[in-house]
Formats: structure tokens, C-alpha cells, sequence
């Protein structure tokens, strides 16, 4: 399974906005067509393996849309009013949705963080237990909530034992710069920079595997009608992926593409992420208690914790398996 990483734009932006069309109607009387299976992305590079099977016309048939929007706030918009039909989220992304009303499944993991994610802290602090007392910048989010959560744990700290200072990502740099905050939870490009300036990297995310994932949704009134556009999906995800750990010339022209940085090398965009195979994503699913529902509930438990979920929620129809067991 290749390990690849962060790229140069904060966490779920976008490089460019992809304009959608919809498929005309059968004429009267003639046979319906399949439907359309419209995929909303962000331009996370989590999410680019997808973008480019369908640049390069492995959904060439016009049934499969892959959608760039500026934010993941747009994709998640378009899946609540049935404009998408699946998209490319964080999982807790999937779970505000769900507490919202919109009943989605997920279908597959597109990608783990493993060290994309970061606690940085300024020259003075060099152990966690020096974080009490401290300022802890971070994003108000479920990410940020859960790499918080395992700092403090890790720390034997309460979140009392610490001052917590919101921020957006734009914020992140100058703020731990100008000494407002003494400790930082952040990715890149901020924490390779912050790093070359003296900062300590004293967490990551490879201490928590399996806990901040990007999935494949679909919303459930469709899925049944849908999947064999989304096998088809996940054939081109799949394919992509072989072909980049192949360092497969078009392969990686391609993504630079998609990365705005054409003639460039795109292997320092993914470092800190792990993309898991056909095989390993059948092992997310499989079991009585499955890896990802595992995972599920342990961030639905943070998200409560930090106030971004009022109630739980119920999972048990939250995995769609048979999208990846059509496969085998």
C-alpha cells in the first residue's frame, strides 16, 4: 500500500471549480437511461485519485460526474439537497450530515492520515507534559478535535489543563509565529515551515492510526440504484492508484495537473497519507465489529465531547460493503 502525504493547500480546499452537466432525458418511448451518479470532491489530494480516472476517461461513457467544488461546505450542500448523489468527505464530515437529516453510507476509504496531522510547539516546550499552563491553537473541527483529544490524553492532561485558542487554517502560521499560542495543531504546508523555523513536532497522527479518514459516501435512497456506477467508481480509484505507486509517468503528469502544478514532482503533496488498496479497504469493512465503525464511534464520541454533535447517533446502517464485495 503506498504512503503518500499533505499537500500545499489547507486541509479540503479547492484548486478549481469543475462545472457539472446533466444528462439529457431519453427521447419518449425509448428505453431509460442509467442514471447519473454525480460525485462531489474538493480538490483534497486525498481525493485527486478519483478526479483523474475520470480526466482521463476511464468514466468516459457519461454516467459517472466527478464534481469540483471550492469547499468541502459546497459538496456537503449539494448531497443535502439530492444535487450529488455521493461525495468525497472526512468521515466526521459524513456524521454531521447524518445528524442532519441526511442519510448517507459510506462505501469506501479513500485515505488515512498517518503524521499528515501535527502538534507543534514553540522552542521552550520540548515534552507534552509541558503543555499545561499552555495555549493550544486549533481548528474548530472534528480533525482538530480529535488530534486535541489525543494530545491531551497522551499528555495526561484535562482540557481545563490548557487554554484552547480557535483558529482557521489561514491563522495557523502567523499565530504561532507571533507568539500567540504556545503549542499549535496543524498540517502542512504550515508545519514544514514552522518546523525549518524551530518549532517542535511533539504528536502526529501516525499515533492514531485509523482515527482522521476520508471516505467514499453515497446518500442510502439511491445507493441500491447506483452501484454499479459506483463499483465502476471505486475500478477507476483502484486502477489510479496502482498506477501511482507504479510511478506511472501519465499517472503523475496528471495529478500535477489536477495539483495546479504541471512539469512538477507531486510526491512531496501526498507525504503523511496512507491510501489504502482494494484488499485493505475490504478489511475496513469486514468482522463483526468493523475497523471503520470502530472508528466511527470513536469520533462521533469526540465530536460530542467538543460540542460539534448534540446527540449520538445511530450507526448501524452507516457501511455499504456489498459496493466493494461486487468486486471480488
Amino acid at each position: 500500500m503506498p504512503t503518500l502525504a499533505p499537500c500545499l493547500f489547507a486541509r479540503r480546499d479547492c484548486l478549481r471549480v469543475m462545472a457539472a452537466t446533466m444528462l439529457a432525458a431519453g427521447l419518449a418511448g425509448c428505453s431509460r437511461p442509467l442514471p447519473l451518479l454525480r460525485v462531489g470532491s474538493n480538490g483534497w489530494p486525498g481525493y485527486l485519485l478519483i478526479e483523474w480516472a475520470a480526466e482521463s476517461g476511464l468514466y468516459r461513457d457519461g454516467q459517472i460526474r466527478v464534481i469540483r467544488f471550492p469547499s468541502s461546505t459546497l459538496v456537503m450542500q449539494g448531497l443535502a439537497s439530492g444535487e450529488l448523489e455521493a461525495g468525497c468527505l472526512t468521515l466526521d464530515e459524513v456524521l454531521a450530515l447524518r445528524a442532519e437529516g441526511v442519510s448517507l453510507q459510506v462505501v469506501a476509504v479513500l485515505d488515512v492520515s498517518a503524521g499528515a496531522d501535527v502538534l507543534l510547539a514553540q522552542d521552550s516546550i520540548t515534552e507534552l507534559g509541558q503543555l499545561a499552563g499552555k495555549r493550544i491553537g486549533v481548528e474548530q473541527s472534528a480533525v482538530g478535535a480529535v488530534m486535541l483529544d489525543a494530545v491531551l490524553g497522551k499528555a495526561h492532561l484535562l482540557p481545563s489543563d490548557v487554554t484552547i485558542v480557535p483558529l482557521l487554517l489561514d491563522q495557523h502560521e502567523q499565530a504561532f509565529r507571533s507568539g500567540k499560542v504556545d503549542a499549535l495543531v496543524t498540517m502542512e504546508p504550515f508545519a514544514k515551515r514552522l518546523l525549518a523555523a524551530g518549532a517542535h513536532l511533539l504528536f502526529s497522527s501516525v499515533a492514531i492510526p485509523g482515527r482522521i479518514v476520508d471516505v467514499l459516501a453515497v446518500r442510502s435512497d439511491v445507493a441500491p440504484v447506483q452501484m454499479d456506477n459506483l463499483r465502476r467508481l471505486l475500478d477507476g480509484h483502484f486502477r489510479v492508484l496502482t498506477d501511482f505507486g507504479q510511478q506511472d509517468r501519465q499517472t503523475l503528469a496528471g495529478l500535477a495537473m489536477l495539483l495546479g502544478e504541471r512539469g512538477k514532482d507531486v510526491a512531496s503533496y501526498f507525504w503523511g497519507m496512507n491510501f489504502p488498496d482494494r484488499q485493505e479497504n475490504l478489511s475496513w469493512f469486514d468482522g463483526q465489529s468493523p475497523r471503520l465503525l470502530q472508528s466511527a464511534n470513536a469520533l462521533m464520541a469526540v465530536m460530542q465531547s467538543a460540542g460539534l454533535l448534540r446527540t449520538p447517533l445511530s450507526l448501524d446502517d452507516l457501511l455499504l460493503p456489498e459496493v466493494l464485495r461486487g468486486n471480488r
